[in-house]
C-alpha cells in the first residue's frame, strides 16, 4: 500500500481553480477503518455542493489539506474497506455513501448494524446525519452490483426529489395547482417531476433550454415544457416555483410573470451557478426559501422513524427505476 494518497481541491473563491493534492496517509487508531474510494458519480448536484459550500456547510465534511481557502467537493459513491481496527468491520467489505473527491476516507464507525453505520469522526458530529450514514452493501436488500452506476448517479438526487415532493404535498402545495421547475433536464428536476406527476390536481411544467427541450419532453413526466426565452408563455394560475438552476434572471422573470399568483418559491440547486447575476432587487410574489433536504429528512425521521422513511423511499425508488 502506498504511503501517499490524493485528493481533489477547489479554490472556494474561484470554482474553476481545481488541483490534485498529495498527502501522507494517516495511521489508523482503534475504532477506525480505511475506505478506498473505487467510484463516484458527478452530477449538477456536486456543483450545488460547491456553490453553497459555506452556507450549507458542505465544505465542512472533508476539510481540504491546503487550508480554508480550498474545499473538497463531496461525492456519492462506492468504496472498499482496505484496513480496519474493528472486529465488526471486515476488509473487502463494500460500502456506499458520501465521500471526498479523492482516493480514500478514514471513518470511525458507530451505531453499527448489519446494513449501515454512522461515521462518528469528531468534526462531523454536528453535520446532518443524512450525510454521515454509510450503507454496508452486503446488508442492503436493494443493492445490486450491476446497478452501482445508477445508484451513485441517481439515488442521492432522487432522495432530494422524494423530500421535495413530500414537502410540497404536506403543505398542500401552498394552494397552488401547478409547479414550475427550472433546469427541468436535471436529474433532481425530473425525479421530482416524476413524483409530482402522480399527484392528482397538480400540473407539472418544466423550464429548460431550447437545446434540451426535446429531451425533457421525451421524459414523459412534465405536462408541458417551456424554454427560458419563452417564460411569458407560462400558463396562468396559482403556482409554485422549484428552482434547480440558481439563475437569478430566470427566477426574476418567473416572479414577475406570476406576481401574487406565485404561492411559494423554493431554492434547491445551482446548476446555472456561473450565469450573470443582476444586482439583488425585491421580487414580486413570495420571499424565496432555501430547501435543505437533510432538514426535511429530519422532520420525517421524527414523524415516521428512519425505518419507515427508508421503506417509503425504497418503494418510490423502485417505481422510478
Amino acid at each position: 500500500m502506498s504511503d501517499m494518497t490524493t485528493i481533489v481541491e477547489i479554490r472556494k473563491a474561484e470554482l474553476h481553480d481545481v488541483r490534485v493534492t498529495y498527502t501522507e496517509k494517516v495511521p489508523l487508531f482503534d475504532g477506525q477503518a480505511r475506505l478506498a474510494v473505487d467510484s463516484f458519480g458527478l452530477t449538477a448536484n456536486n456543483i450545488t455542493y460547491a456553490v453553497y459550500g459555506d452556507r450549507m456547510s458542505y465544505w465542512s465534511f472533508f476539510p481540504a489539506p491546503s487550508g480554508d481557502d480550498y474545499g473538497v467537493v463531496p461525492v456519492w459513491g462506492f468504496a472498499t474497506i482496505v484496513e480496519t481496527t474493528m472486529d465488526a468491520m471486515e476488509e473487502g467489505e463494500r460500502i456506499y455513501g458520501y465521500f471526498p473527491m479523492g482516493e480514500e476516507l478514514v471513518v470511525e464507525p458507530q451505531r453499527i448494524t448489519p446494513g449501515s453505520f454512522i461515521d462518528g469522526t469528531a468534526h462531523r458530529a454536528d453535520l446532518p446525519v443524512t450525510y454521515n450514514n454509510y450503507v454496508r452493501c452486503a446488508g442492503d436488500p436493494l443493492y445490486e452490483a450491476d446497478n452501482e452506476d445508477a445508484q451513485m448517479l441517481l439515488q442521492p438526487l432522487f432522495f432530494t426529489s422524494f423530500l421535495i415532493d413530500d414537502f410540497l404535498a404536506d403543505a398542500d402545495f401552498f394552494g397552488a395547482t401547478q409547479v414550475v421547475a427550472t433546469s427541468a433536464s436535471s436529474k433532481t428536476g425530473f425525479g421530482t417531476a416524476h413524483l409530482l406527476h402522480q399527484r392528482e390536481g397538480i400540473t407539472v411544467i418544466g423550464l429548460t433550454s431550447a437545446s434540451n427541450r426535446e429531451f425533457v419532453e421525451g421524459l414523459g413526466c412534465y405536462d408541458s415544457v417551456v424554454t427560458y426565452d419563452d417564460i411569458d408563455s407560462l400558463p396562468p394560475g396559482p403556482s409554485v416555483s422549484i428552482d434547480f438552476a440558481g439563475n437569478q434572471q430566470v427566477i426574476l422573470a418567473i416572479h414577475e410573470h406570476y406576481g401574487d399568483d406565485l404561492k411559494h418559491s423554493s431554492v434547491i440547486g445551482g446548476t446555472h451557478w456561473d450565469a450573470d447575476r443582476p444586482e439583488s432587487a425585491p421580487m414580486p410574489g413570495p420571499k424565496r426559501e432555501f430547501f435543505f433536504a437533510p432538514a426535511r429528512a429530519q422532520v420525517r425521521i421524527k414523524d415516521w422513524g428512519i425505518a419507515e422513511l427508508q421503506m417509503r423511499l425504497a418503494a418510490a425508488w423502485t417505481r422510478f427505476l
